[in-house]
């Protein structure tokens, strides 16, 4: 075995030991927050993105903003 050999066979193991590594402490993706709500009209599930619901046509009113929780 040559000296590039053995460095090379290192670097392998080291290169997958920082990829199980980074696959272990990997954290879900969320899709985002709430990216759906039901029209009142209608009841269809409509995108957060839209403004008017796609069935009926209606405005969506944003949901009021809650204070934060005080503890």
């Amino acid at each position: 075995m040559t000296a590039i050999e053995i460095l090379a066979g290192l670097l392998a193991t080291l290169l997958a030991g920082l990829l199980i590594y980074k696959m272990r402490h990997l954290k879900p993706q969320m899709a985002g927050y709430a990216s759906q709500r039901m029209c009142p009209s209608c009841g269809l599930i409509t995108p957060r993105s839209k403004a008017t619901c796609m069935e009926c046509g209606k405005m969506l009113v944003p949901p009021p903003n809650r204070p934060p929780d005080e503890r």
